[in-house]
Formats: structure tokens, C-alpha cells, sequence
């Protein structure tokens, strides 16, 4: 399942997700231009500013040789001709050093807008996918790994990106710049200088190899608190009931401690990286301190380039352990990657054609033409199923737990494609269909209602935005809603809780039920939509329905015997064939399968008579009949063949 939803990371190399990072820098190349031009020009500065402060220091030596201050007060040495080189140099250090200040600020404001904006369009792609991948997608993926690699993972591809770029680019500056610098008071120094660099490549190499997998083991560790806390904060009511309470807090707190343990151990291993990279620099500094004094005792520099190559190497090991923090933003940038390449690069679960257009208009007909669905493609729900309904009709789905109900009528949205065969709308293929057109003609009351943290208003009309107030309130009469709406402290205005929480498992029903009729659309499914209400309001809300539904083809997932009675046609579903079809009477009288359907699984209302006793002590089971292929076989050619007196499919 998995492998057909995300994408393979097998041949995906750390260079390959390396590259996939940097294409998100396309649509911010003019903020990273800015950045690395004000960072070129503050480093400049930073190193004509160190060289200025050598040459204030040699004039402040060479004093003596000219005779100083003598017995001038400085006040009149300060105006003397003997001060002017030295002042010279001073204000020059001086105007670099505001100048440099400035350009810091500049950096740093740029650098903000760089890193702001690039956050802003990583979220907007990882938005924007977690909106188009399909259903099948989001069976994979929990929704607090979704949320966690659409947080932290994302932070930390934003961090690595913009410090691959402008902190590789501040090292190469300053570690060229001052190279240049002391290359020109003296080359030994210079090639001194570089002599730590390939040992520090190389531990750090070795180094990327190890932390890895424990940066990896960090973020699935924490993977599973984001997954825990989402699960508990939507699942407290039920914790609660149970009082549980203890027992997810005991949950909660292994994994903590496995995340702790896991952290732990990066730590450790960057505890024992950072010391052995600063020995390197501290070594390498203490080196050419000791050449450096050699140089000034032998008169081959003075005290100014002295001082400078102290200031140098300061600036350019502090640079250098920069790489660090690279190599650590690094590791954890490229683990984040491939969880966000599965986000971002995961193929589309429900293609749409480029030729893909408007479902034509037409009454609502529905063909299943020999269907064959699984969640898994080994394992199929649906097994060869067809059938034609006319448009205007209202079908009845019924069947044991588990027979396919719920899919079936999934898939005439196409939140998932059928492995084999295909669907028709009016005679034409769904799969030429535009999804948005197909979308906006049908629409679907799901089982487990969902509410948005928005005003009652807001949330019927969310399908359909620009219809009137006027509309909302009359959808909301139609399910029954209006009434207990006006109950409300502000009416259609009240704010709803998250999910609805503030509401009756009804009332949130009946606004998913005005939610779908505002669209107005061909087809209505109402997925067992009146299981959470009352058989009273049940009764209110199908009366009023009848205007909803008369001219409209609906499918009801019916769990109540009036809804089966009242429907056109029922479809009998049972382990994902059909197995039977027709009127609720006409099954009655020789389906027996139904019969015990109706017994057993279907609620029956007072207003409903006795039913039937069963033929016979061998119907009794259904399951037990399925095990019969001779029966089995006698139910589905009984069903294909009331489909054979309706218009052939070929002619749809």
C-alpha cells in the first residue's frame, strides 16, 4: 500500500535530496541575491577594518622613532604635524567601523525577509500538496506525522537551506579574505594556517556517517508524541469515559522517555564531536601564535601584523567551527528531507487527465461497469461490481459490517480509482471528468461529521461560499437545523468549536446535511447520515428531504428498515459483491439474504410491521451461505440478470 502512495527513497542519494532542497531557493533568488551581496559587502568591511587596526598599531609604534609626544601636552600634539598620520588612520578605522555597523544591520534585516519568505512558500507547497493528494495518501500517513513534518522537518530544511548559503558563504569570504591578508604580511603563516583544514574535513566526514541514523531515530521518536498528543486532544471525550487517563499519560511518558533516551545519545555524540574540532583550531592558533613571536623577535614583522594575525585566526577558526553547526543543521536537514520529499514528491493518488473537462449536464445516471476496488490491490473491498441506476433515484446500500457500503459510494467521487473497471456519470467516464466539476455535482454526508472552527453560517456554506443568507437559512430548514441554530447566543453568527464540540452529535449531523444541499447538487450520498439523531428528528428531517431528493439521484448507506423501504432500489452488498437488487419488497419476497438483513442489521421503527419469519434454519447465517458457491454464484447471476433487462452499459 505504502509503495504505491509514496514515493520510493531507495535510489535517492544524500546528493539527489541536496539538490531537491535547493530548487526551493527558485522563488526567492532575488531576496538570496540581496543577502549574499550585503554579506559580501560586510565582510569586506570586517576585513579592511582588521587590516586598518594594523595600520593604526604601527603608527602608534613608530611614535617613539619620531619623538612622540616629548614634552608636548596632547592637546597640542593632538593639532601638531607629527599626529596627523596617526589620526589619519584612526578616522579611517572609524568610518569603517560605522560603515560596518550599518551593513550589519542591513544583513540582518535581509536575512530575516530571506528566511521569512522562504518559510512562507515551504509551507505553501506542503499546504497546498496535503490538499491535493488523495484519500489514500492520508491512510498512510497519520495526521500528527503530517503535522510534525509540516512543522519541524520544514524548520529544519528552512535552517539548513539559508545556512548552506549564507554561512558557507561568510566562511569562504572570511577565510579567504583574512588567507589573502596574512598572505601578504607573510606566506608561511598563510600556508600554516590552512594545514588544520583537511583534518577538519575529514572528522567531520566521519562524523556525518554516525549521526544520521540517531538524527533520524530522534525525529520518528518525536514523530510519535506529535501522533499521541493529536490522537488524545481528538480522542478526549472517549479517554475520559473510560478513565484512562492514567494509562495514555503512562503512554505518553514511555515514549518520552524513548525520545529522551534517543536525544540523549545525539547529544553525546555532538559532546564529543565539538571538543576534538576546537582542540584542532586552539592547536592551530597556538602554532602560529609561536611563529608569529619568532617573526617579531627576528624583526621580520611588527607588532600591528602581529596583533593582526591574532585577529585573523581568531575570526577565521571562529568561522571554521561554524562548519559544526553545518554539519549538524546538515544531518538533521537531510533526515527531514526525505520525510518531506514523501509530502511533496508523493505521485497522485487520483490523476486528472489534462484533457479532463465539465461533467456533462444529464439527470444523475450511475454505472458501475464491473468494479473491482482494494485499498490494497492484493486484497480486493469491491469485486466485480456493475449495476445501472437511473437518474432521480434514491438507492438504499445495505450489507453486514465491513461489505464494501462505504466504498462503494467513495468511489463515485473518486476519492479512490477502481483497480478494474469503471464508473459512468450520464455516460461518460468520471476519470474525463475534472475533479472540481465532478466534486461540485456530487456531494457527500460523511458517517463521522467534521465542523470547522468557523460561524454556523460559514460552515454550511462552505462548499459554496457566495450563496445568500437567505439559501443558508433554507438548507438549514430542510435539515432540520434552523430551529436549534436560532437557540444559539449569536444565531448563524455563533462561532463553533473545533470539530464542533459545542454541539449535540445531531445537530452536528444536521449541519452536514444543509452543508450538502446548499451546493444543490446531481448526486446526494449520505453515508448513514442520520445515525447520530434522534428517530424523531430522523422522521422530520426525511420528510423535508423528499424536495431535496425528488429529481436528485441519492445514495443512502441505510441502517434503518424505513429508509430501505422507501428507497427505489436496494443494493444488497455482502463480502464486496452484490447479491442482490430491487425493491425492498421484491427482495423480501425472494431474497433471503435480505430477509435476514432486515432482522438482523437493520433498525426497524414502531410505525414498521413484523417481518417475515426466515425459510428456512440454513439462511439463518449469512456468512454461512457465503461459504456455498452454488448459492453464492444463483445470488449474483440473479442480480446481473435484472441488470441485463436495463440498457446495456456499452450504450452508456
Amino acid at each position: 500500500m505504502e509503495a504505491a502512495v509514496l514515493p520510493a527513497l531507495d535510489g535517492i542519494t544524500n546528493k539527489d535530496l541536496l539538490k531537491w532542497m535547493f530548487r526551493f531557493l527558485a522563488p526567492v533568488k532575488p531576496l538570496v541575491f540581496r543577502a549574499c551581496m550585503w554579506l559580501v559587502l560586510w565582510v569586506g568591511t570586517e576585513v579592511l577594518s582588521t587590516n586598518q587596526a594594523r595600520n593604526v598599531v604601527n603608527e602608534i609604534q613608530a611614535l617613539p622613532a619620531s619623538g612622540g609626544l616629548g614634552h608636548l601636552s596632547f592637546g597640542v600634539w593632538v593639532r601638531s604635524a607629527s599626529a596627523r598620520p596617526l589620526l589619519h588612520q584612526v578616522g579611517i578605522l572609524a568610518l569603517l567601523i560605522v560603515v560596518m555597523s550599518v551593513l550589519r544591520y542591513v544583513r540582518e534585516t535581509s536575512n530575516t525577509r530571506l528566511s521569512m519568505t522562504l518559510v512562507f512558500y515551504l509551507r505553501e507547497a506542503i499546504y497546498d500538496k496535503l490538499q491535493r493528494v488523495g484519500f489514500a495518501f492520508h491512510d498512510v500517513l497519520s495526521s500528527g506525522q503530517l503535522i510534525n513534518r509540516a512543522l519541524s522537518d520544514l524548520q529544519n530544511v528552512r535552517t539548513f537551506i539559508q545556512t548552506a548559503v549564507l554561512t558557507t558563504l561568510e566562511i569562504a569570504l572570511v577565510v579567504g579574505g583574512y588567507m589573502i591578508l596574512l598572505a601578504m604580511l607573510n606566506w608561511r603563516i598563510a600556508a600554516l594556517s590552512l594545514l588544520p583544514l583537511p583534518v577538519w574535513i575529514w572528522y567531520i566526514v566521519r562524523f556525518s556517517r554516525q549521526v544520521q541514523p540517531a538524527s533520524k531515530a530522534v525525529m520518528e521518536a518525536q514523530d510519535r508524541n506529535v501522533s499521541l498528543l493529536a490522537e488524545n486532544i481528538a480522542g478526549v471525550h472517549v479517554v475520559k469515559a473510560f478513565a484512562t487517563e492514567k494509562q495514555e499519560v503512562s503512554k505518553y511518558n514511555s515514549n518520552c522517555d524513548s525520545f529522551f533516551e534517543l536525544t540523549r545519545k545525539r547529544i553525546v555524540m555532538y559532546a564529543n564531536f565539538t571538543p576534538i574540532i576546537r582542540a584542532i583550531a586552539s592547536a592551530s592558533l597556538l602554532s602560529l601564535c609561536l611563529l608569529g613571536g619568532i617573526l617579531i623577535i627576528r624583526g621580520n614583522i611588527k607588532v600591528g601584523d602581529f596583533l593582526i594575525l591574532g585577529a585573523a585566526m581568531n575570526a577565521i577558526l571562529a568561522r571554521l567551527q561554524l562548519v559544526g553547526t553545518i554539519s549538524d543543521q546538515y544531518q538533521n536537514a537531510i533526515v527531514s528531507s526525505r520525510r518531506l520529499y514523501e509530502v511533496l514528491q508523493a505521485p497522485a493518488t487520483i490523476v486528472e487527465r489534462p484533457t479532463a473537462g465539465a461533467l456533462p449536464a444529464g439527470p444523475g445516471e450511475i454505472v458501475f461497469d464491473h468494479v473491482t476496488f482494494g485499498y490494497d490491490p492484493v486484497k480486493p473491498v469491491l469485486r466485480d461490481v456493475s449495476f445501472r441506476i437511473k437518474g432521480g433515484t434514491i438507492v438504499a446500500v445495505v450489507g453486514p459490517t465491513g461489505a464494501g457500503k462505504t466504498t462503494l459510494v467513495s468511489l463515485i467521487n473518486r476519492f479512490y480509482d477502481p483497480q478494474q473497471g469503471r464508473i459512468l456519470i450520464d455516460g461518460t467516464d468520471i476519470r474525463e471528468c475534472s475533479l472540481e466539476s465532478l466534486r461540485t455535482q456530487t456531494s457527500m454526508v460523511f458517517q463521522e461529521t467534521y465542523l470547522f472552527s468557523d460561524t454556523v453560517t460559514g460552515n454550511i456554506r462552505y462548499g459554496k461560499p457566495q450563496i445568500t443568507e437567505g439559501e443558508v437559512e433554507a438548507a438549514a430548514r430542510l435539515a432540520q437545523a434552523h430551529e436549534f441554530i436560532e437557540t444559539l447566543p449569536k444565531g448563524y453568527s455563533t462561532m463553533l468549536g473545533e470539530r464542533g464540540a459545542s454541539l449535540s452529535g445531531g445537530q452536528r449531523q444536521r449541519l452536514a446535511i444543509a452543508r450538502a444541499i446548499c451546493i444543490n447538487p446531481r448526486i446526494l450520498i449520505l453515508d448513514d447520515a442520520t445515525a447520530a439523531v434522534d428517530p424523531e428528528t430522523e422522521d422530520l428531517i426525511r420528510k423535508a428531504m423528499r424536495f431535496v431528493m425528488s429529481g436528485r439521484t441519492t445514495f443512502v448507506i441505510a441502517h434503518r428498515l424505513s429508509t430501505a423501504k422507501r428507497a427505489d432500489v436496494v443494493i444488497v452488498l455482502e463480502n464486496g459483491r452484490i447479491t442482490g437488487m430491487g425493491t425492498h419488497n421484491e427482495l423480501m419476497a425472494r431474497n433471503a439474504h435480505y430477509r435476514e438483513i432486515a432482522r438482523v442489521q437493520l433498525y426497524a421503527d414502531d410505525e414498521d410491521a413484523p417481518l417475515p419469519p426466515l425459510v428456512s434454519d440454513a439462511e439463518s447465517s449469512h456468512m454461512n451461505r457465503m461459504l456455498n458457491a452454488p448459492q453464492v454464484a444463483a445470488s449474483t447471476a440473479e442480480a446481473k440478470e435484472k441488470l441485463e433487462r436495463e440498457t446495456p452499459v456499452g450504450e452508456a
